[in-house]
């Protein structure tokens, strides 16, 4: 076995620290973001699965607005809605449809929907930040007074945009001056589990939240999503047909259900990891993911700044210790087994221990590192 000189251990562990030194630099400048989002959503579209039958949405679709009529529907109708849902005995309904204004012209439907919600005793209403005008100060929009007063519970329905406009995690909780709502989602499966210990997936937890605006929207806690697949892979049911008693009760039975818009030009439609450029998603569709992840225990944990550096290092050392071995006396040699090496252990931690490590500012590092030697190399034989 070779055995190296000292001086060679020195240079390699010098060149290990230079190694080191630039990747806290690119991981703190945040250089790579943009590859590492690229190699995770090509994964991500690579990575479905066939959600179970836990969550069902409920869908205001081309086929309900062309029955009911145009957007927005009398209240009425949405308590009809909720008792067919009682009657089915579904687990807990989250009800993705902002109602922050009074029904002006039937302030009676207002009070029937509040009874409905009430004989439910399991609907549960969003929050999202808004501005009463441009360029004002941000208000939590909740639902009527007299709506908040009948639901069990609210969430927050903030979706979790990236730099690059795509949705690729959520905030398990925020608010207005702090993050102390939860997720729509989280708190529909909360609320579902009727007594049943209920705990928060691991998240990227953010300390510096105490200090900021009280009238700034916060976010906290961010887990990233194992979506099912792009846009139409959760079990869905016209919101008409559920109105109108052509869904049996027993495919609603003991179900988690999200009611929202699917339509186009209704509610939120979102890129995700796993759209792939194709047909974007439904907000309400993101909430069954989220919920589905979160009841499922897949949600996936981005490491944090520290963590990131602690692998990445441990990687950097790979090379380093390759260089010079029987069939690894060429850089570039070394240099393609180590960025395998870095993207297949993104990619196992991933899969099988659901935490996401960024790799590309890694894998820039170390060829770096191999250009560098490859032009010593040159130049000790030129000398």
């Amino acid at each position: 076995m070779k055995r190296f000189h000292p001086m060679a251990l020195l240079a390699r562990a010098l060149g290990w620290m230079i190694g080191v030194a630039a990747l806290t630099l690119v991981l703190a400048s945040g250089l790579a973001m943009r590859l590492d989002n690229a190699f995770y959503d090509l994964h991500m579209r690579h990575w479905s699965y066939r959600p179970g039958d836990a969550v069902a949405i409920v869908a205001i679709d081309p086929k309900s607005l062309s029955t009911l009529g145009n957007w927005p529907w009398p209240r009425a109708t949405h308590a009809r809605l909720l008792d067919r849902l009682s009657e089915a005995g579904a687990r807990a309904v989250g009800m993705d449809i902002t109602m922050a204004e009074p029904d002006l012209r039937h302030p009676e439907n207002d009070q029937v929907l509040a009874q409905a919600m009430r004989r439910n005793g399991r609907v549960l209403m969003p929050v999202f930040p808004e501005a009463a005008d441009l360029g004002g100060t941000l208000e939590e929009m909740l639902p009527t007074p007299q709506l908040a007063s009948a639901a069990a519970a609210f969430g927050h329905v903030d979706a979790a945009k990236d730099e690059d406009g795509v949705v690729r995690g959520a905030y398990l909780r925020a608010g207005l001056g702090s993050p102390y709502w939860p997720a729509l989602a989280l708190a529909v499966r909360d609320f579902g589990l009727r007594g049943e210990q209920a705990h928060d997936p691991p998240s990227l937890h953010r300390s510096t939240v105490d200090s900021a605006s009280p009238y700034q929207w916060l976010r906290d806690d961010y887990v990233m999503l194992h979506f099912a697949g792009p846009a139409g892979s959760f079990d869905q049911v016209s919101y008409v047909d559920v109105l109108e008693g052509r869904v049996p009760p027993a495919l609603l039975k003991d179900r988690w259900v999200l009611i929202g818009a699917t339509a186009a030009g209704l509610g939120d439609l979102l890129d995700t990891s796993a759209s792939g450029g194709s047909e974007r998603m439904p907000g309400v569709e993101y909430q069954a993911n989220l919920l589905e992840s979160i009841r499922s225990d897949s949600t996936l944990s981005p490491l944090n700044f520290s963590g990131q550096l602690l692998l990445g290092a441990a990687l950097l050392a790979f090379p380093f210790l390759l260089y010079g071995l029987p069939g690894f006396r060429s850089a570039w040699v070394v240099a393609l087994v180590a960025l395998a090496a870095c993207f297949l252990a993104s990619a196992g931690l991933l899969r099988e221990a659901r935490y996401w490590w960024p790799p590309t500012g890694c894998a820039v590092v170390i060829l770096a590192c191999a250009g560098v030697l490859r032009l010593l190399q040159g130049a000790k034989r030129r000398g």
